[in-house]
C-alpha cells in the first residue's frame, strides 16, 4: 500500500487509515477480522477516540490487535480540555488499547475559539500532552475539528501541532472552501500532517464512493481515514487504494460541475440565482 510522509514527524503512513468509530456497530469477532485484514493488506494507521462508546472502540482495538502493536501507528483522541482530565483520559486510553504509548494524541473536536483557548491555557490539555510526551506515553500531538476551519487555522498559528484532522470531500468543497484554500497550505507550511476524514461525507457520497475516494486520495494530505464496519466496505476501500491514479485538474472541475450529489443541495458560487442588477 502506498505510503506518504506524515508531516515532519518522520513517520510514513499508508494512504488508507482505519477509523475506529464504526467498530461500535459490530461484535468483537467481526472487529477482529476487519482490523487484522487491514493490517495484513499493508495498512499501518489505526485511529480511535476515548469518547467512541465510552472507550468501547479502544477496547476492541486493544483486544484485537495489541499483539501486533509494532505494525501500526496508533492515534487516539481526548475531548478533555483541562490538564487533569486529559491526563486521566490518556491513561484510560492506554489501558483500553493495551499499550504503553500512543503515536498521536489528538485534541478531539476543538470547534470553538473558547475551546482552543482552554486547551492552550496554563492548566489546559496541551500541558497534559506535553508532559505525556516527555514521559514517553505519547509521541506526537494533533488537533481535530469538524466544519469551518477558522479554529484550526488559528491553532496552527499559535501552537506547533504536528497533525491536523479535517473534513475534505467534494461535497463539502463548496461548503467549506477555506479548508483547501487556507488550512491545507498553512499546514504544509508548518510541516503538520494533514489527516483527511469523511471522504464520503458521512455516507452522503456512498453511491459514488469510488470517485469520492479517488478525489480524497488526490488531495495533498498524508492519509485518508475511513470508518469500516463490514468486509465488503473494507475490501472496496482497499481496492480504491490499489487502483488509485491521481485525479487531474480537468477531472476535478468536471466532478464539481456534474456530480449528482451536488445538484440542488450545494452552492457552487456560480451566481445564477442572483437577481439581474438591471432588473
Amino acid at each position: 500500500m502506498e505510503k506518504r510522509a506524515f508531516g515532519n514527524t518522520g513517520l510514513m503512513t499508508t494512504v488508507l487509515g482505519f477509523g475506529g468509530f464504526h467498530l461500535l456497530e459490530i461484535p468483537v469477532l467481526e472487529a477482529n477480522y476487519l482490523l487484522n485484514r487491514y493490517l495484513d493488506a499493508g495498512g499501518n494507521y489505526i485511529e480511535t477516540a476515548a469518547s467512541y462508546g465510552n472507550g468501547e472502540s479502544e477496547r476492541k482495538i486493544g483486544q484485537c490487535v495489541a499483539h501486533r502493536r509494532s505494525e501500526y501507528i496508533l492515534a487516539t483522541k481526548t475531548g478533555e480540555r483541562k490538564k487533569e482530565g486529559a491526563s486521566r483520559s490518556l491513561d484510560r486510553s492506554l489501558e483500553n488499547l493495551k499499550t504503553d504509548y500512543i503515536d498521536l494524541f489528538i485534541m478531539h473536536g476543538v470547534g470553538t475559539m473558547e475551546e482552543l483557548d482552554q486547551i492552550l491555557a496554563p492548566g489546559g490539555a496541551i500541558e497534559a500532552a506535553e508532559q505525556a510526551r516527555e514521559e514517553g506515553k505519547i509521541h506526537h500531538i494533533g488537533i481535530s475539528m469538524h466544519g469551518q476551519p477558522d479554529v484550526l487555522i488559528r491553532a496552527l498559528k499559535e501552537y506547533p501541532f504536528e497533525a491536523v484532522m479535517t473534513t475534505i470531500n467534494y461535497y463539502d468543497h463548496f461548503n467549506f472552501p477555506e479548508i483547501q484554500d487556507e488550512l491545507v497550505p498553512l499546514a504544509k507550511e508548518k510541516g503538520a500532517a494533514i489527516i483527511l476524514m469523511k471522504p464520503v461525507a458521512d455516507g452522503l457520497l456512498w453511491r459514488s464512493s469510488e470517485v469520492a475516494f479517488r478525489y480524497a486520495l488526490s488531495q495533498p494530505v498524508s492519509i485518508v481515514v475511513a470508518g469500516m464496519n463490514n468486509r465488503e466496505m473494507l475490501e472496496a476501500d482497499l481496492s480504491y487504494v490499489d487502483q488509485f491514479s491521481p485525479m487531474s485538474e480537468e477531472e476535478t472541475d468536471q466532478l464539481y460541475t456534474n456530480a449528482p450529489e451536488l445538484s440542488n443541495y450545494v452552492c457552487r458560487q456560480c451566481g445564477k440565482c442572483i437577481p439581474c442588477p438591471e432588473g
